[in-house]
């Protein structure tokens, strides 16, 4: 947990925001006037948090005791995310991801010494440049052409068939670093490709630090209130969890990844499949169901394409009104997220954008989705394709690039279940909780329904626990 040693203002009122919480001039005071500024962040409490604001009454009540304030165990990045829609907000989408993802580039030993694309025009021999990838053509020859640009000028790079290049999937909107020697002559400076360098995930060892076995596990697309929601699994699931038998005395986290309702609205003829129309009834089934878990085990929530909140990402966490219908031990998080658990980085992602990459890479399908996933990982974006399936928020801040590298990694969104493991980076796109719709017949895909995965936090252990009562 983050310390506030620094009794200033503006440190304590971003603390307070940081945590999706507002707090009164008075209490703001009392903080400052009593010294507590080291010792707030010891006082957040899942309790605490619940409250939303904290005014002077409620810093007393701390002071004294009467409110929980047991340590919280985890920590939420929650994105500020604003909703603009001017051309200079989409031109700053993609400058921060190329500031964001040239900078990871930069770390490789073989990028060192990089050039800004306007300085590698006006040298002859090897030069090194990072650029966001404006268009990827194939030329009569069966080269490859893409043009790539940096926040001040572009420049054209050809992949040649000779150096084996030219099967090289580049994706337009990645950022990628080039190493290659430049064009001689009185033409356009061109690039000829020896090497494309991305920013990747380090490769890396899962810890086994010999503790007791912590789980947190996931699932996703729950579809509550539609006619193939599989209820009977479901409860079966949380049944598992409330008797804490096996492995479920040692979970600790449970998390559902978007999804959770089936909704209303979301596509032509919707209304025909549903069981419960009000989308209010839909959450407050959800809840019934989750009031069985045991409320020690903390269970995160996040939003999908078919919930109550806008479906452009990143997506806001859900509304206060839904907060009061759901269980307290229910933390509502934005889409996309990062958890700290246990000192293990988790990130979290519905999946909208897996429809694009499915269509975008070679060999990739909703069986085999891990293809999909793992090209994500390479190129450390969850929506590398701008203006495909997935609507994006146009910001000053990309919250899709993946600058944190992740321990483990959960998305969901397809329907499919599929565990694998990229440089040491755990990941699961999470089982659905619905039977095959028309839709998924129509397109020859099987879901693969009521299965839950747990990952230990304390070692490499990934457990898989098939609810498919029809197996």
């Amino acid at each position: 947990m983050e310390k506030l040693v620094a009794a200033n203002r503006q440190d304590i009122l971003e603390f307070f925001h940081s945590h999706g919480m507002l707090i009164s001039p008075t209490a703001l005071d009392t903080i400052i006037k009593e010294g507590l500024g080291q010792f707030i962040p010891k006082m957040l409490s899942q309790e605490v948090l619940d409250l939303g604001y904290i005014d002077d009454s409620t810093i007393r009540k701390l002071m004294r005791g009467d409110i929980k304030t047991d340590r919280m165990d985890f920590e939420v990045n929650l994105p500020d995310i604003r909703i603009n829609n001017s051309v200079e907000d989409f031109q700053q989408l993609f400058v921060s991801r190329y500031k964001k993802i040239s900078r990871l580039i930069s770390f490789s030993s073989s990028m060192r010494g990089s050039l800004d694309i306007r300085s590698a025009k006006k040298t002859r021999g090897e030069v090194k440049v990072i650029g966001i990838v404006y268009s990827v053509d194939t030329t009569r020859n069966g080269h490859k052409r893409i043009i790539i640009e940096d926040t001040e000028d572009s420049i054209a790079v050809m992949l040649l068939k000779n150096k084996g290049l030219d099967n090289e999937l580049i994706l337009q909107d990645e950022v990628i670093g080039v190493i290659g020697t430049t064009s001689s002559g009185s033409g356009d400076t061109v690039i000829f490709a020896n090497e494309i360098v991305r920013p990747d995930i380090p490769y890396r060892v899962i810890d086994d630090n010999g503790k007791p076995p912590v789980y947190v596990a996931s699932i996703s697309d729950i579809h509550v209130g539609s006619k193939t929601f599989r209820k009977d699994d479901f409860k079966k699931a949380m049944n598992w969890i409330s008797r804490s038998e096996d492995e479920a005395k040692d979970l600790k986290y449970l998390i559902l990844s978007g999804d959770v309702v089936d909704g209303i609205g979301v596509y032509p003829g919707q209304q025909d499949d549903l069981e419960i129309f009000n989308p209010l009834e839909q959450y407050s089934k959800l809840s019934e169901y989750l009031s069985e878990i045991p409320e020690d085990v903390t269970v995160f929530i996040l939003p999908g394409n078919h919930d109550v909140v806008r479906l452009a990402e990143p997506q806001p966490k859900f509304s206060g009104k839904l907060k009061e219908i759901l269980p307290k031990n229910a933390v509502l998080l934005p889409n996309p997220c990062n958890l700290r658990l246990e000192e293990k980085n988790v990130l979290i992602y519905h999946g909208m954008s897996l429809n694009d990459m499915v269509e975008l890479i070679p060999g990739a399908n909703f069986t085999t989705i891990g293809k999909a996933i793992e090209e994500m990982l390479k190129r450390r974006h969850l929506a590398i394709k701008y203006g495909g399936n997935t609507p994006l928020i146009p910001s000053a801040n990309d919250y899709h690039v993946i600058e944190q590298v992740p321990d483990i990694f959960i998305t969901g969104h397809i329907h499919s279940h599929y565990v694998g493991n990229y440089r040491g980076v755990r990941y699961v796109n999470s089982s659905t909780w619905q039977s095959q719709t028309d839709y998924q017949r129509m397109m020859n895909f099987a879901p693969n329904p009521s299965i839950m995965t747990l990952f230990d936090l304390n070692s490499k252990t990934t457990i898989i626990k098939n609810f498919d009562s029809t197996n």
